[in-house]
């Protein structure tokens, strides 16, 4: 059965922060997310707009209705603006028993304030029932008193935080090259991982602490949850969308979505080497001493073509060797260079073997076929 989680927390109309991110994150990593919606915010790249807080009755009303149902055990929080919605949530996690790790969003990355500061010391009422606070360095410095300028003082913050709050991991983002710390159960860990020096970050934190929800209704320890969610979070802000002309979101479903490429073009290739193999009088092509091989280039750059092509076997042609991935071939190095989605090479049995070797490349299986049956 797949484990189920809930993300409290805003919309972002322009779909790369808040609920948004989170079911992203949720679908990569094979979970199913439910949504209790807390504000709806008029954003885009460039920045926020305009907020509208949901009254608190429909915040419970939302959370009756999914406990009612699909009873996720983790959550997650995100923008939660008020003292009033933080009360809300704070009695509907208690009475349902949600494993809850607070983001405790105070600000966006464009600079607009997603929650009041008279909220911060109901924000720490629900942190101290949650499992686990993952506060940039400002949410850090706000939930603290203590102003962070170095790496020792991002440690003795933390320290003071696991004290007040208990587990805790702090994201030093940019400032600190991509190094965040954490306390869990009373254990330090450093978390580094590959910096992207980049200011293309909206949703980074999002996506990581919807990681760890996901990683923990999985049956993850929180320790490890955590590391998993980092070297997931890095992914997702390398493979950062440009879709807008301000701070353009991560992308948590980038790897997922090339996994599903990989597979189609697998398949494809199946079906082009059966035709090639078994449909087409192939051995009058292909030289004696030559061989056929076909690939497939997906559309982020990844090429399948066969480990040793197809080759001439008496007055029949067969397969020699499995479907791969960027082996190092003629075929792949030609489809890597160009832009085609389909090629073929071959050395013709009317030239030298070894000496030429002659390149067909389509864009769809009909013209690729096409082209072979022309020579």
């Amino acid at each position: 059965m797949i484990p189920t989680v809930v993300t409290i927390a805003g919309s972002d109309s322009g779909g790369g922060a808040g609920l948004q991110a989170d079911l992203k994150t949720f679908t990569s990593l094979g979970v199913f997310g439910t949504t209790v919606i807390t504000s709806v915010t008029a954003q885009n790249t460039q920045g926020v707009i305009a907020t509208f807080d949901l009254p608190p009755e429909m915040i419970r009303k939302q959370f009756n209705a999914i406990m009612a149902d699909i009873s996720p055990k983790y959550g997650k929080t995100g923008m939660l603006s008020s003292q009033e919605i933080i009360v809300e949530v704070i009695n509907a996690v208690k009475e349902y028993d949600v494993k809850l790790v607070v983001d405790p969003v105070m600000i966006s990355k464009t600079g607009y304030p997603l929650m009041s500061k008279s909220s911060t010391e109901s924000i720490i009422r629900l942190v101290k029932s949650g499992i686990l606070v993952t506060p940039n360095i400002y949410e850090a410095e706000r939930l603290s008193g203590e102003k962070i300028s170095s790496a020792e003082q991002l440690r003795i913050v933390v320290k003071k935080l696991y004290d007040l709050l208990g587990n805790v991991v702090v994201k030093g983002g940019r400032r600190f090259k991509g190094l965040d710390i954490a306390i869990i159960e009373g254990d330090e860990l450093n978390l580094t991982g590959d910096f992207v020096d980049t200011k293309d970050l909206h949703g980074s934190g999002d996506v990581f602490s919807a990681a760890i929800t996901a990683f923990l209704s999985k049956g993850m320890s929180l320790r490890r949850a955590i590391e998993e969610a980092k070297t997931f979070t890095v992914s997702s802000i390398k493979n950062t969308s440009p879709v807008g002309k301000g701070i353009n979101p991560v992308d948590p479903s980038k790897d997922l979505l090339r996994l599903a490429n990989r597979e189609r073009a697998r398949e494809e290739l199946e079906e082009v080497v059966y035709w090639l193999e078994r449909k087409m009088n192939l051995s009058e092509i292909i030289h004696s001493e030559g061989k056929m091989n076909v690939g497939i280039r997906t559309e982020d750059g990844d090429v399948f073509s066969l480990a040793g092509g197809i080759i001439k076997y008496m007055d029949w042609t067969k397969v020699d060797g499995p479907i791969v991935m960027d082996v190092n071939n003629e075929v792949t190095k030609f489809l890597k260079k160009g832009k085609s989605k389909y090629a073929i090479s071959i050395s013709l049995s009317n030239r030298e073997p070894g000496r030429t070797i002659t390149f067909l490349e389509a864009n769809s299986v009909d013209e690729l076929l096409d082209k072979v049956r022309s020579k």
